[in-house]
């Protein structure tokens, strides 16, 4: 325990922290971590909470969660327990459960640390987890000690510690760790035994590896924060004149900006691709986020940001430069709507794409959205743009119809 107290006073884990919540399962990880924190939570001066997810999977779950509010309670440390509710169970649902509730107790109890009680061979094991499932070079630098997380951050002080260090006497044991049902586990009961057969330093191979790879990707990300590119949008003509690899990892850096987003490695490939055609470009990602590029960037954009336009139309001139004056037929349906596919524009004497229009005139991309003023599926404007020869041709003659238009965007009162 005391190379555990002078690991933390070293590294001045809890420098800043004096509410701190510990991740509980009640097995021997991180019934240690409790231990050696409430043995030294005078020296640390630090004050304790703890949290429990009871996830229902075995038989004695509820006998467990029993035992360690009684545990608690003997202590005088305050323990809140969170119940897995959702009928189906996988790895992935009750982690996102699990982090939501610690974010929700520190919160809650006013804690600015979780603690949880990842040791050396969950970092082994994470990383080839990531390697196996092929996840990018970037999450091969295995687990952080530390980092941001809710009202505060998330500290794993184990992560040095081997697993044979740990000496809680007092645990439960998951036996649902013998099984191998998942990877997690074949990893841990098969695949790493097999390999540390082949090299008895195996895991310090997989941890010295994770270290070279943080150093190299630190060094490309000091090259990428000396270019300076990387802003709410990046220049294409700037990005392009990097090199193909260093691309490669702008892009990742840019992405990071947006952890909420997930990209395939497909969807990263296609984005590389989209940035070096000439071509203006928008598309979805995901249900609340867009690709945008236009003329001179490309960029990641929420969906709210673009909001609907609305069209202020008057009969009458107010005597305002922001209006767009359109003369139509004086018969003959109005529509008002957003360009389609196969629309043509009669301007400059020819009749011509909308499409090629854009492309010719290097329309940016948000007016290639404005709404279409159309008589009988003629297009006499393109708001806030252009006119048509046919309603230049309308100008100076009597029988016609006049409109001032102006796009607005009409903010929902509830909101305002």
């Amino acid at each position: 325990m005391n190379e555990f107290l002078k690991l933390v006073q070293k590294k001045e884990f809890f420098k800043h922290h004096t509410r701190v919540l510990i991740a509980l399962s009640g097995g021997k990880d991180s019934m240690t971590l409790f231990n050696w924190l409430y043995e030294y939570q005078k020296e640390l001066e630090i004050e304790l909470f703890t949290a429990h997810v009871n996830y229902g999977l075995r038989d004695i779950a509820d006998w467990e969660e029993k035992e360690l509010r009684q545990k608690m309670q003997a202590l005088g440390i305050e323990l809140e327990v969170a119940h897995y509710t959702e009928e189906h169970f996988s790895e992935e649902a009750g982690r996102i459960m699990r982090y939501d509730f610690f974010k929700k107790v520190m919160e809650d109890k006013k804690c600015t640390a979780l603690v949880t009680a990842h040791h050396k061979g969950d970092q082994v094991e994470t990383i080839l987890m990531r390697q196996i499932t092929g996840r990018r070079l970037r999450h091969l630098t295995g687990i952080p000690e530390r980092q941001v997380f809710g009202p505060g951050e998330l500290i794993r002080p184990l992560l040095t510690f081997d697993k044979t260090a740990l000496d809680a006497e007092v645990y439960f044991e998951d036996v649902t760790n013998a099984g191998n049902d998942y990877l997690r586990n074949r990893l841990r009961n098969q695949y790493i035994p097999a390999l540390t057969s082949e090299n008895p330093k195996f895991s310090d191979a997989v941890i010295d590896m994770s270290k070279e790879i943080s150093l190299a990707l630190s060094v490309i990300k000091e090259k990428i924060i000396d270019l300076e590119i990387i802003h709410d949008e990046i220049e294409t003509q700037i990005f392009l004149q990097q090199s193909k690899a260093l691309r490669y990892f702008i892009l990742q850096e840019y992405l990071e900006k947006f952890p909420e987003l997930q990209v395939s490695k497909p969807q990263f490939e296609e984005l590389l691709w989209l940035i070096e055609r000439p071509q203006q470009y928008r598309s979805e990602m995901s249900k609340d986020y867009l690709f945008v590029k236009d003329e001179k960037n490309f960029m990641i954009r929420p969906k709210d940001i673009f909001k609907e336009k609305e069209l202020d139309i008057r009969e009458d001139d107010p005597k305002d430069s922001t209006f767009m004056r359109v003369d139509i037929p004086l018969t003959g349906e109005v529509k008002i709507r957003k360009r389609q596919p196969g629309d043509y524009i009669f301007i400059n004497g020819h009749h011509k794409k909308l499409r090629k229009f854009f492309i010719d005139q290097h329309v940016a991309l948000e007016k290639r959205e404005n709404l279409l003023i159309l008589v009988e599926d003629d297009i006499y404007a393109i708001t806030d743009l252009t006119i048509s020869d046919l309603s230049k041709a309308l100008k100076n003659d009597k029988m016609k119809r006049t409109l001032w238009v102006k796009p607005i965007i009409r903010e929902d009162i509830d909101n305002a």
